[in-house]
């Protein structure tokens, strides 16, 4: 990739607010090797503090699960999966959002 930054869209949703999600992009600068975890950490400390997530997951090994989204449509782990482009990240659709992407998961 020879870009210098990536475009990372966000969807955002606060149920005490918003009567639907929404999708929000951000310009981030791109690091080789650099998580969607770490991109989401940039957003959060430099360009948008007001957004939810599971900042700084238990394990960041990949274990424990908690920071699992959609990621370009694809359930995967936020600490775990490098960025290689473009990305749009979202909530798992079988979950109950709590804001942006925080939530519970459903009980069967």
């Amino acid at each position: 990739m020879s870009r210098n930054t990536i475009q990372v869209t966000v969807s955002r949703f606060d149920p005490s607010v918003d009567r639907e999600p929404y999708l929000q992009t951000y310009e981030v600068p791109f690091v080789e090797g650099m998580s969607v975890l770490e991109a989401l950490d940039y957003i959060y400390e430099h360009l948008d503090g007001s957004l939810a997530y599971y900042a700084h997951a238990a394990c960041r090994q990949g274990i424990c699960g908690r920071c699992t989204a959609l990621i370009n449509g694809k359930p995967s782990l936020l600490c775990q999966t490098l960025v290689e482009g473009d990305l749009v990240v979202e909530p798992l659709a079988n979950a109950d959002v709590v804001r942006d992407l925080v939530y519970q998961r459903r009980r069967k």
